[in-house]
């Protein structure tokens, strides 16, 4: 039976963290752009027409968004705190926690944001409509389907059931 990559414990978790960072930087990306283009619309003409419960949505993504790219920078900024503390293993297993938590709430800013401008541009039902697919896709492609595929080694193709998995991975690629 294979064990997969020859590396040590530490390179194990330090391979961990750059692949959690990686992903950390191809979500903030997204979440930027969306928090910019909410941060821009109050200055738009258009905005004075909104109603409260508009407003009030709007507010809501605002908020969020700002929300998102903190959680998104927190895993850095507990590196930083733990930085030379010999405990990679506890800032790995928190990154990836984190991670988790911030593809959910990409799914709900880009929902939301959908949302908010079909509400705008077509009203309440046809928002209702078009957000509810949008979340329905989000939950479905970020939460069902990760769960649904079975996991296999790129290293001849066995199950990732089959490896012996050693402590502190939280991945095998």
């Amino acid at each position: 039976m294979m064990q997969g990559r020859n590396e040590s414990v530490e390179e194990r978790l330090d391979r961990n963290w750059n692949d959690i960072l990686q992903e950390i930087r191809v979500m903030q990306t997204g979440v930027q752009i969306l928090a910019a283009f909410l941060v821009v619309l109050p200055f738009q003409a258009r905005f004075t027409i909104l109603d409260d419960r508009e407003r009030l949505f709007y507010l809501c993504l605002l908020v969020f968004s700002g929300l998102l790219i903190i959680l998104i920078i927190t895993p850095v900024a507990v590196h930083r705190h733990f930085f030379g503390h010999r405990v990679k293993l506890t800032t790995v297993k928190m990154g990836h926690a984190i991670s988790k938590l911030v593809i959910l709430g990409v799914g709900i800013l880009v929902s939301g944001c959908v949302w908010f401008v079909v509400l705008v541009l077509a009203g309440w039902l046809s928002a209702l409509i078009v957000g509810g697919a949008i979340v329905l896709a989000a939950g479905y492609l970020l939460v069902v389907l990760p769960r649904m595929i079975k996991p296999q080694s790129a290293v001849f193709g066995t199950l990732k059931s089959e490896q012996q998995t050693p402590p502190g991975d939280t991945e095998t690629s």
